[in-house]
């Protein structure tokens, strides 16, 4: 199968409103994991921080009488999406059936669902805002989107958790293989929602000043796949190669969170033999083959741990170039769809990086790695 080509990325995220203001802000070390402060906050203060964006406009991309009806996911999606083919120089003027867009969530649409059964519940049925209804479904995003931009390619929602917005990518690049589209978008889309917020908490998921664990986060990350055929034939600049793509489940209770590192080990690997770069007789790939290797490293001690130890048994005491960026931007689908994208610009800017490794793991075992190589 031939590999599809990454010729744009875009991203409006907690750290930044495009993708490169977010880069640089990683790169200098912000973080904006803060505590939550806002008036639908209750009395009781939350005891986990979240990264959130806070203040949003989705002007020039989107004009603001247009937006303002529109669920926060949404809004993201349309930005992101938008910056993402004007940095690919895509027009979709006369390809509106040849493209689609296909994002992973894994609370879209949670305002406005929240806030409709808030009205149906203390006020009644009756009461209840027929307006928020088209929002309060998590494919909203990626529906609106292509409404907003003309696109009548595949229109794909995928609604898992973290791994969502990679597993979006896994099914663009299937997509294009079979000749359903000739370019896609692909990434994730989500917003924070109070509710969900407490729910994480009950289930201890979420990190607290005594307990260890990710903090939410909501953003929207992009990236353009396309045949390489037609991005050469329209003179596209090509930002990377995705190699590969490998998918695996291995089930786990999504409360425990827990994974071995043979397993990650063993996803790990089969993504880099099948972009390729192949591992030596006793089973250990180079690490000077892979020049930016992002972890999935969450805060959630187990699983890191097992992902530390399965770079660990692949590439020896000498591991690529680690990143790891949870840390500092929180975890949702879009930071793995995040971290692609930014690999995809730093193949793009330093091809001499020779390829760039993503690895997402999710709570109930799930595990996807993408192998990005320099165009």
């Amino acid at each position: 199968m031939k590999a599809p080509v990454v010729t744009g990325v875009g991203a409006v995220t907690p750290l930044g409103r495009d993708i490169r203001t977010t880069r640089d802000r990683l790169a200098a070390g912000a973080c904006a994991i803060a505590d939550v402060e806002a008036p639908e906050v209750p009395v009781r203060p939350l005891r986990s921080p979240a990264a959130r964006i806070g203040t949003f406009t989705t002007e020039p991309e989107m004009p603001r009488s247009k937006a303002r009806r529109l669920d926060r996911g949404s809004q993201y999606a349309v930005v992101a999406i938008r910056q993402c083919l004007a940095d690919a120089g895509y027009d979709v003027k006369g390809r509106e059936d040849d493209m689609g867009i296909l994002l992973g969530s894994g609370s879209a649409g949670a305002g406005p669902l929240t806030d409709l059964e808030r009205q149906m519940a203390v006020e009644s049925p009756e009461a209840a805002s027929p307006f928020l209804f088209p929002y309060t479904v998590a494919n909203a995003p990626a529906s609106l989107a292509a409404i907003e931009l003309g696109v009548r390619g595949p229109n794909v929602t995928i609604t898992q958790k973290d791994p969502a917005g990679l597993n979006a990518v896994f099914y663009a690049r299937m997509l294009l293989a079979d000749g359903r589209a000739s370019a896609l978008v692909a990434g994730g889309a989500d917003e924070w929602n109070l509710t969900y917020h407490l729910a994480y908490e009950r289930l201890h998921a979420t990190r607290t000043q005594s307990t260890p664990g990710y903090a939410l986060s909501e953003g929207c990350a992009v990236l353009l796949l396309e045949d390489e055929d037609s991005a050469r034939e329209r003179g596209a600049r090509v930002l990377a190669r995705l190699a590969s793509i490998v998918s695996t489940g291995r089930p786990v209770s999504p409360h425990r969170r827990r994974t071995r590192a043979t397993d990650v080990a063993e996803t790990l690997g089969e993504a880099l033999v099948d972009a390729g770069i192949e591992p030596d007789a006793v089973g250990r790939f180079d690490p000077r083959r892979v020049g930016l290797l992002h972890l999935s490293a969450n805060g959630v001690p187990w699983m890191d741990e097992a992902e530390r130890k399965a770079v660990e048994l692949l590439f020896g005491p000498h591991p690529p170039p680690l990143r790891t960026i949870k840390h500092q931007i929180g975890e949702n689908p879009v930071v793995g769809a995040l971290q692609l994208a930014l690999s995809a610009l730093a193949l793009g800017e330093d091809p001499s990086l020779g390829a760039a490794v993503v690895n997402v793991l999710g709570a109930g075992g799930n595990q996807i790695t993408a192998v990005l190589t320099a165009p």
